[in-house]
């Protein structure tokens, strides 16, 4: 009861930072990155899943699982699509899908490949025999008590995930990611929990999941900006249909083209928050500048979504 005491005035606080109200705020004048797009519109990135290679334990066909869950994840995100599921042997395939779809401009290919191998499983049961202890009763006097044997069983799961660009079949993407679950029977006879093993995998998958959506976040474009005192907001180009919701975190760069070779740069000048004000396709957001930043239309905007305020406790 202490901890929602101590807990509730943050989140009346956390739950009025972020309204706004557009009549406080005046439009501000402020100059356009020459550097950025001509269109502010997201793309969705295409990507084809190579399915995991054969993995089983136990009897278990945890590849199966793994590119299930993978596959199912990704097509709850709205910011990519998926244009197929493909075995390891049609990787060529894919590219030259991937050609023919940059040349033609289409959904023939995808941009992205994503392959992952589950590396390794664990499950591991620990005995527990039983003992006696004493307590103290209200009179001061000891009582013995028995405390049963128990089995309490960890399983573990890694997976490796990558992440090729195409059609030059570009690594652009490595990481390895490990989950384990727990459960205590208090049987005094070792089982094998078949749930347990599928709930670890499903677990690590998530958990990439979860690093993945960053990764393939949108990037959005302030195309709009008001002013209240010090106080600046943003209208982006990212809205309800690419994921956006209130109290989100953002970071904002400004960007530069190389004046040698025409590449654009992009550096770190402040951050932003999503507003209550969130519509299907845009979003007006609190902006919290660096000292010295100036703030321009055109400059880029990346949602983080591997923030959360949970993650706090």
């Amino acid at each position: 009861m202490r901890f929602f005491s101590f807990l509730l005035p943050i989140l009346l606080f956390l739950g009025c930072s972020n309204k706004i109200n557009l009549a406080d705020y005046r439009p501000a004048y402020i100059p356009k990155n020459t550097a950025a797009p001509s269109n502010f519109s997201p793309k969705i990135k295409k990507i084809s899943i190579v399915r995991f290679p054969k993995y089983n334990f136990r009897g278990l066909k945890l590849d199966e699982t793994a590119t299930y869950k993978l596959n199912s994840l990704l097509q709850t995100s709205k910011f990519v699509k998926i244009i197929r599921i493909i075995n390891n042997n049609q990787i060529n395939e894919e590219i030259k899908a991937a050609e023919i779809s940059k040349e033609t401009n289409s959904d023939l290919g995808a941009d992205y490949l994503i392959k992952g191998t589950i590396l390794n499983i664990s499950y591991v049961p620990r005995y527990h025999r039983g003992f006696y202890y004493f307590i103290k009763n209200k009179n001061g006097q000891k009582i013995r008590k028995y405390s049963p044997p128990y089995y309490s069983y960890e399983v573990c799961s890694q997976i490796n995930i990558q992440i090729f660009q195409l059609p030059d079949l570009k690594n652009i993407y490595d990481r390895i990611f490990q989950s384990c679950v727990h459960y205590r029977d208090d049987s005094s006879f070792r089982r094998f929990y078949s749930n347990l093993v599928f709930k670890s995998i499903n677990k690590t998958v998530t958990n990439a999941f979860n690093s993945l959506k960053k990764f393939f976040a949108p990037k959005g474009y302030i195309y709009e900006v008001r002013k209240n005192g010090d106080d600046l907001i943003a209208k982006i180009s990212l809205g309800k249909n690419q994921g956006m919701y209130e109290g989100l975190k953002l970071n904002i760069y400004a960007l530069s083209k190389d004046p040698v070779n025409g590449d654009i740069e992009k550096y770190k000048i402040g951050e932003g928050e999503v507003s209550n004000l969130i519509f299907d396709n845009s979003c007006w957001i609190i902006v919290d500048l660096e000292d010295n930043a100036q703030l321009k239309i055109g400059d880029m905007v990346e949602p983080n979504f591997e923030t959360s305020f949970w993650d706090l406790f």
